[in-house]
C-alpha cells in the first residue's frame, strides 16, 4: 500500500508538473506590441465622453477582452469618418462599434456582434399623430446620421426633407433642438438621451419602422488570429454571463420593459375574466353588484385593447403608405424567394400590371440579375448588400439601376426573408457623363492651344530645310542633316498628335492592367508643351515596375484633371507673388504597402481649411469661372474603379492630390502579357 500511495504521488507531481507547464506555455497574442483602437466617442451609451473620461459599454468590453488575454490596447477617440481614413492608412489596427461597411471588407474582418439594436422611428409624442396626419402631404423634416443604413431609407419617403448629422448623438440633439420633426435613428442612443435630460416622458420610440442594426470591431487583416481570439472570447462572456453583466450596467431597454409590461397586463386580464366566469357559475345573487363593478373593469381592459388594435393598424397602415409613398422600387420576399410584397414601382420596372405575390422573384426580370451573387450571404448571414449598379438591355429598355438589399428579420431576430430597393439613375448617368465630356473639353481647349504651339517649332525648321534645298541639294553635309533632322522633326509632331487623338478619343469602360510609369508619361507629353509656356516644370518620378488594374481613360481623365488644378493654383500664385519664379508640378508613382499610389504635387496657391473640407462638395468652387464638378467627379471615377483619394493642402505652400489602387502581382501581369 505504502508502494501504490508513492507511485500515486509521482504521477500526480508529473500531471501538475505538466499543467504548470502548459500554462507557463499559453501565447499571448501580439506581445510587447500596442494594438491601436479607434472609436467615435459620440455613441452613448456603448461609447462616449462623460466629464473628462471616455465610457460606455463597448469599452468596457475590450477592456475585459484585452485584459484576460494579455493584449496591450490603446483607444483613441475621433470621429467615425476620421477612423476610417486612418485604418486606411494604417494608423489605426481596429474600430471599435463600427456597422458592416461593404467598401472595407477587403482591408477588415468584422468580429461578432458587440451589442445590438434597432432602428426606429423617434418623435415628440404631441407630434405623433400630427407626423401619420401629414405624411406625404406635406413637407416635414427628418433629422438622420449621414452614410447609415436609415438615410438611405429616409430618401424613399416622400415628401420628406432630412438635416443630416455626422453620427447619432448629433441627429438626436438636432432632434431635441426643434431642428426636425423627428428622427430615425439607434434605439438604444436615443433611450439613454432621454433619460439623461430625464425627456423620457415627452418622446415615443415608434415600431412603425424597425429594423436591426450590430455594432462590431473592425480588425485590420494584418492580425489573422486576432478575430478568432475575439470572437471566442465574446463567445465565453456570455456564456459564463459576466457580458449581461456588463450590458445591465449600461443599457437598459425599454422596449423590453414595455413587452414585459404589455404581457404582464395580458395575464392579468385573461386571469380576471376567468374569475369573472367561475364567480358566475359560484357567487349567487347577492353578489350581482360585483359582478356588475367586475363587468365595468373588464370592458374598460376591452377598450383598451380595442385601441391598442387600432394603434397597430393604424401603424401598419403608416408602412404601407410609405412603401407605397416611395419613389423607389421595394419588393420583400421570403427565404425561398416568394413575394411577399411590391409596390407599384417595382411592378412598373418588371413590367407587370398587379402585384405578384407568392411568384418566385429569383424569375422576374431585372430582379433577378441583381440578386444572383449576393442573396445568400444575405440570407444566410444576415447581412446587406449596399451600394451595387446594373446595366439593364432589352430590345425596349436600357436603363441603370441602383439597388440595396438588406434582410427581414422576426421578433427573435431569425431571418425570414429579404427586402430589395431598386432606384432607377438613368438620367444620373447621362448628366455625369455630360459632366465628364464637360471637364474633358476643358482640358483639351488649354492642351490643345499648348501643343499648337509646339507644333509651330517642328514645322519652321522644316519650312526652313525645305526652302534651302534647291542651293544646297548638292552638299553632302546638307543631305546628312537634312535627313537626320526633318524625319525627327515630323516623328516629334506626329507623337503630340497621336497623344491628342488617344487621349480625345470616346472608348466604353473597359478595365485592365495600366503601367504607372506609362500613364504618368502620357502625362507629361501631353502637357510639357502647355508648361513651357507658362515657366512651371514638371518632374516625374515612378517605379517602372507599379501596376494597377482599372480604366485607363477614365484614370487619365482624372490625371489631366488634377494637373489642369495644379496649373490653376500655380498661376494664381504667381499673380499673388511674381517674384518668385521656381514654380514646380511633380507627378510621381510610388509603393505603399500592397497598393499603388500616383500623385500630382504642386507648390501653388494651396488651400484653407475650410476650402479643403469642402473641396469634395458638388458645385463648390473658389474660382471665378470654375463649375465645382471636377473634384468630386474624380473621386467618383476612382472610387468606382477601387480606388481611394486625399487631398493635403497648406494654404500658400501647396497641394499634393494623392490616388490609390491594389496593386497587380507579378504573376498576374505576366499572365496579361
Amino acid at each position: 500500500m505504502k508502494r501504490i500511495g508513492i507511485i500515486f504521488g509521482v504521477i500526480l507531481f508529473l500531471m501538475t508538473f505538466q499543467q504548470l507547464n502548459v500554462e507557463a506555455s499559453v501565447y499571448k497574442p501580439y506581445d510587447g506590441e500596442i494594438i491601436k483602437i479607434g472609436f467615435d466617442p459620440n455613441l452613448p451609451p456603448y461609447q462616449y465622453l462623460e466629464g473628462d473620461a471616455y465610457i460606455g459599454f463597448n469599452l468596457d468590453l475590450i477592456k475585459v477582452i484585452a485584459q484576460k488575454h494579455a493584449i496591450d490596447i490603446q483607444l483613441i477617440p475621433m470621429p467615425l469618418s476620421a477612423c476610417v481614413e486612418r485604418f486606411n492608412s494604417r494608423e489605426i489596427d481596429i474600430i471599435l462599434g463600427i456597422r458592416y461597411m461593404p467598401e472595407l471588407a477587403d482591408k477588415m474582418e468584422f468580429s461578432d456582434s458587440l451589442v445590438q439594436s434597432t432602428v426606429s422611428l423617434i418623435m415628440l409624442k404631441e407630434k405623433e399623430s400630427h407626423i401619420k396626419d401629414i405624411l406625404n402631404v406635406e413637407p416635414f423634416i427628418i433629422s438622420v446620421e449621414r452614410g447609415s443604413a436609415e438615410y438611405e431609407f429616409v430618401k424613399n419617403i416622400k415628401k420628406a426633407n432630412y438635416n443630416l448629422a455626422f453620427n447619432q448623438q448629433d441627429a438626436i440633439e438636432l432632434l431635441l433642438m426643434g431642428r426636425a420633426d423627428m428622427m430615425i435613428g439607434v434605439r438604444h442612443v436615443a433611450e439613454y438621451t432621454f433619460e439623461k435630460y430625464n425627456l423620457s416622458d415627452e418622446y415615443a420610440i415608434s415600431n412603425a419602422y424597425e429594423t436591426p442594426v450590430d455594432y462590431y470591431l473592425g480588425i485590420s487583416r494584418d492580425y489573422p488570429n486576432l478575430l478568432k481570439i475575439i470572437n471566442d472570447e465574446l463567445r465565453d462572456l456570455k456564456i459564463s454571463g459576466e457580458y449581461e453583466t456588463i450590458y445591465n450596467m449600461w443599457i437598459s431597454d425599454k422596449s423590453i420593459e414595455t413587452q414585459r409590461k404589455l404581457i404582464q397586463s395580458f395575464i392579468i386580464v385573461i386571469s380576471s375574466a376567468f374569475l369573472l366566469i367561475a364567480g358566475a357559475i359560484i357567487i349567487n345573487l347577492q353578489l350581482r353588484k360585483k359582478v356588475e363593478e367586475k363587468t365595468i373593469a373588464l370592458s374598460t381592459a376591452n377598450n383598451q385593447l380595442q385601441e391598442n388594435i387600432l394603434e397597430i393598424r393604424q401603424s401598419n397602415d403608416l408602412k404601407n403608405l410609405i412603401i407605397e409613398s416611395s419613389p423607389r422600387s421595394i419588393v420583400i420576399f421570403d427565404n425561398e424567394g416568394k413575394i411577399i410584397m411590391m409596390n407599384e414601382v417595382s411592378m412598373k420596372i418588371c413590367g407587370c400590371n398587379e402585384p405578384l405575390i407568392g411568384e418566385s422573384v429569383y424569375e422576374l426580370e431585372p430582379f433577378n440579375f441583381m440578386l444572383s451573387n449576393s442573396i445568400e450571404r444575405v440570407l444566410k448571414y444576415g447581412e446587406s448588400d449596399m451600394g451595387k449598379e446594373l446595366e439593364y438591355k432589352t430590345d425596349e429598355i436600357y436603363r441603370y439601376f441602383r439597388y440595396v438589399i438588406y434582410p427581414l428579420f422576426d421578433y427573435q431576430k431569425n431571418t425570414k426573408g429579404a427586402i430589395i430597393t431598386v432606384e432607377d439613375i438613368t438620367d444620373e448617368k447621362i448628366l455625369r457623363a455630360e459632366a465628364e465630356e464637360k471637364e474633358k473639353n476643358r482640358a483639351l481647349t488649354q492642351i490643345i492651344s499648348g501643343i499648337a504651339h509646339e507644333i509651330r517649332n517642328p514645322l519652321t525648321a522644316i519650312k526652313t530645310y525645305i526652302e534651302l534645298i534647291p542651293k544646297k541639294k548638292d552638299s553632302e553635309a546638307f543631305q546628312k542633316q537634312i535627313s537626320t533632322v526633318v524625319p525627327r522633326e515630323v516623328e516629334r509632331v506626329n507623337k503630340l498628335i497621336e497623344q491628342l487623338i488617344d487621349y480625345a478619343k470616346p472608348r466604353p469602360k473597359n478595365t485592365e492592367i495600366i503601367n504607372a510609369s506609362d500613364l504618368l508619361e502620357f502625362c507629361s507629353i501631353l502637357f510639357k508643351p502647355v508648361l513651357k509656356t507658362t515657366e512651371i516644370s514638371l518632374d516625374i518620378f515612378s517605379n517602372t515596375d507599379l501596376c494597377f488594374r482599372a480604366d485607363i481613360n477614365q484614370i487619365k481623365q482624372v490625371m489631366i484633371n488634377f494637373i489642369l488644378n495644379a496649373i490653376d493654383a500655380i498661376q494664381e500664385a504667381k499673380e499673388e507673388n511674381k517674384n518668385k519664379h521656381d514654380y514646380l508640378i511633380e507627378l510621381s508613382a510610388f509603393q505603399l504597402g500592397e497598393d499603388v499610389a500616383l500623385s500630382v504635387r504642386d507648390n501653388g496657391t494651396g488651400m484653407s481649411e475650410e476650402e479643403l473640407k469642402n473641396a469634395f462638395e458638388l458645385f463648390y468652387t473658389t474660382k471665378s469661372n470654375g463649375s465645382g464638378i471636377g473634384l468630386p467627379l474624380s473621386r467618383q471615377i476612382v472610387e468606382e474603379n477601387g480606388g481611394s483619394i486625399r487631398i493635403e493642402s497648406q494654404k500658400n505652400i501647396g497641394t499634393q492630390v494623392q490616388i490609390f489602387f491594389n496593386g497587380v502581382r507579378n504573376e498576374e501581369k505576366n499572365t496579361n502579357h
